[in-house]
């Protein structure tokens, strides 16, 4: 072959690979400087991002040491950058008692690649440069740069946030610790208030069915007015401070709808009659046969404010009672009661502030009309409660509307039950222990029983009460909660504990609370019955004799043959379970009866289920099964079954426990 060609080829294979090479290192320049200049645009950005930043920002590496600080850092931390770069990060800013834990999660970052703060938000505590320590918000994010793997820390002192945060705490803490000394405050003001009170009333009730001229009788009746007119301020003040409190609650009962106006009336008429006003009543499109479940009681006392009020501004004319429904939806009515008068009016610029607190339409010094401002407060704040509205259309000269409307369900006639299912009690052959410290009321509560009932004892204190139980028999206590030496909570708490006969006496609290302390926390402690003072004679007697009436029903003879398990027991062991059964089924039924108070039956889910598993050890056959019905409707959140069954097994359980000692007493025979 000519050398020539060889030579030709050579070449060309050379330039050929020559070419081939020199582009491929282009590219790879190319390439390169791509890399770079992103990188180098990564790292402007970082560097901008930083430099932006409200919050302190802290790069560092995978070794912990400070690549890049921020100038909000350096406000924060008090460090200058050029000072701290290439520094270790938590000898500088983490307080020595986390150092420890910052370099584990940074070497197990640095050998298996995971930690378990990326990503998260959290609150520590950062050091300064002079040392101080504040609560500081973290965040940290993993990134990359030209020399490897960083992380970027941001961080924000939260430390005057956190201030103002506790001092909010603190300060409610603050308003909480006053409320409850308020609460304690008036609380005792309404017993101090209420107790002579009750013996004021009580002493003109009792006069009042005495022989007395016309002249003595104008006189008592005007004492009894000026009383009860002194009462509605008391307990205008109270409602006002309990609802201030946050302890208002409303009650739900079934009534009928056109008479809601009833008592309204019969309360009124008298005093219309006397300044020459007629008193009238509309019934607007309400059915006869509709029923409605509402506080009937809160509705009443937002209607006798209106009422009231209507009469006291009125002068010549009339005053209307209008009542008027409409259908909401399926099962629900807004009931809507209006007071109409033909009073002096009231102005734009009143009305606008009526419902305020303490406002008074004449607030100067010789206004004509008494109060204390509260009452339309209190029926707004009422009327809310209960998911209503209230409201007034009124022009000075041409009377006033006050309107309440409320939505409401639909119920059935069946559903309303009177508080006391008669109004005359027998109570000839009752044996009643009466506990009262105050001497007038003593005297009072005497005079009211002394003729009615077969025996009266009177005790002072509940040290008494239980002396008295010991050496006599009664079928009634009825007891006044603040005593000496031992008030009647600590006394009922002592009876409902003991293992003798009067365990389960009927207890009627005769109290002044009137209602601004939690009542039913009474009954929690076992009150059967609550009669506040001050009380009407006919009221105290229809309580003894609701109390006397249901308690002396005769018992139920129950199922009940004690296990196999007990057969061999000895009567220690027998009176060791008697007295932890007795235990057991008394706190299961509190604590059923507080689901059915407080109208909430998931309550009872667990002391249901309690109850069967107890009432299946010991025998008890049909307490098992209803309690096993109970416990089933309420996980099937079918509440009116659920609701039935539970005041049955309530029902069941007391009889339980009134024949567990005979029961018990035949198993000892047995054995």
């Amino acid at each position: 072959m000519d050398v020539s060609v060889i030579g030709i080829g050579v070449a060309a294979l050379s330039f050929c690979l020559g070419y081939g090479f020199r582009r491929k290192s282009l590219k790879w320049e190319n390439q390169t400087k791509l890399v770079n200049q992103q990188m180098q645009l990564q790292t402007e950005q970082l560097q901008a991002t930083v430099s932006a930043s409200l919050d302190g920002i802290i790069v560092i590496n995978l070794d912990g040491a400070i690549v890049d600080f921020s100038e909000s850092a350096e406000k924060i931390f008090g460090h200058k950058c050029d000072d701290i770069l290439g520094k270790n990060m938590a000898e500088l800013i983490v307080p020595e008692r986390y150092r420890q834990a910052h370099n584990a999660g940074m070497a197990r970052m640095r050998n298996t690649g995971k930690t378990k703060i990326l990503g998260q938000r959290i609150e520590i505590e950062a050091m300064r440069a002079d040392g101080t320590e504040f609560m500081s918000e973290l965040a940290i994010s993993r990134s990359k740069s030209a020399n490897g793997d960083i992380f970027i820390a941001y961080i924000r002192d939260i430390s005057d946030a956190k201030a103002a945060q506790q001092a909010l705490v603190e300060a409610k803490e603050a308003a909480e610790i006053a409320n409850e000394a308020k609460s304690r405050f008036l609380a005792t003001m309404s017993h101090e208030i209420r107790t002579p009170f009750n013996a004021v009333l009580g002493i003109l009730d009792i006069l009042g069915e005495t022989k007395l001229k016309p002249d003595q009788m104008r006189l008592v009746k005007t004492a009894e007015s000026s009383s009860l007119a002194l009462l509605r301020i008391i307990n205008d003040v109270l409602d006002y401070a309990r609802m201030s409190s946050g302890q208002t609650n409303m009650v739900a009962s079934a009534f009928q709808a056109n008479a809601v106006f009833e008592d309204v009336i019969q309360l009124f008429q008298a005093s219309a009659e006397e300044k020459g006003l007629t008193m009238s009543t509309e019934l607007n499109k309400v059915p006869d046969d509709l029923f409605l479940l509402g506080d009937l009681g809160r509705i009443r006392q937002i209607l006798l404010n209106f009422v009231s009020n209507a009469l006291k501004f009125t002068e010549n004319g009339n005053i209307r009672l209008e009542v008027k429904t409409q259908t909401a939806e399926i099962g629900s009515h807004l009931l809507t009661c209006i007071v109409h008068d033909t009073g002096i009016g009231i102005s734009d610029d009143a009305r606008e502030k009526l419902f305020d607190e303490f406002f008074m339409a004449d607030n100067s010094d010789s206004r004509e009309f008494e109060g204390t401002g509260l009452g339309l407060t209190i029926s707004k704040t009422l009327a809310e409660l209960m998911g209503g509205k209230i409201g007034c259309e009124s022009k000075p000269g041409k009377g006033s509307s006050f309107w309440l409307s409320v939505p409401l369900r639909e119920t059935n006639q069946r559903d309303i039950k009177s508080r006391y299912p008669e109004s005359e009690f027998d109570i000839k052959k009752c044996r009643i222990l009466i506990a009262e410290d105050n001497q007038t009321n003593q005297m009072v509560v005497n005079r009211i029983l002394e003729n009615r009932c077969e025996k009266l004892v009177m005790v002072d204190n509940g040290e008494d009460v239980l002396t008295a139980l010991e050496n006599d028999e009664f079928d009634l206590i009825l007891m006044d909660i603040f005593m000496p030496k031992m008030s009647g909570k600590d006394a009922t708490r002592l009876i409902r504990a003991s293992n003798n006969t009067n365990k389960d006496i009927p207890i009627i609290a005769l109290t002044a609370m009137g209602g601004f302390n939690d009542l039913e926390g009474l009954r929690k402690i076992g009150v059967t019955e609550i009669v506040t003072k001050p009380f009407k004679k006919n009221e105290l007697i229809a309580a003894i004799g609701s109390v006397l009436d249901i308690s002396n029903k005769p018992l139920k003879l129950v199922d009940f043959e004690l296990s196999e398990f007990f057969a061999d027991m000895s009567k220690e062991d027998l009176d060791m379970f008697k007295t932890q059964l007795r235990i057991d089924m008394t706190s299961m039924a509190a604590e059923i009866k507080e689901s059915i108070v407080q109208k909430k039956c998931a309550l009872a889910l667990r002391p249901t289920h309690s109850l069967k598993g107890l009432a299946g050890t010991y025998g008890m056959k049909s307490l098992e099964r209803l309690a096993e019905d109970a416990h089933q409707f309420i996980k099937a959140d079918d509440t009116e079954n659920g609701f039935e069954k539970c005041k049955e097994t309530y029902e069941l359980t007391q009889n339980y426990l009134q024949q567990l000692d005979g029961i018990f007493e035949r198993a000892e025979i047995a054995a």
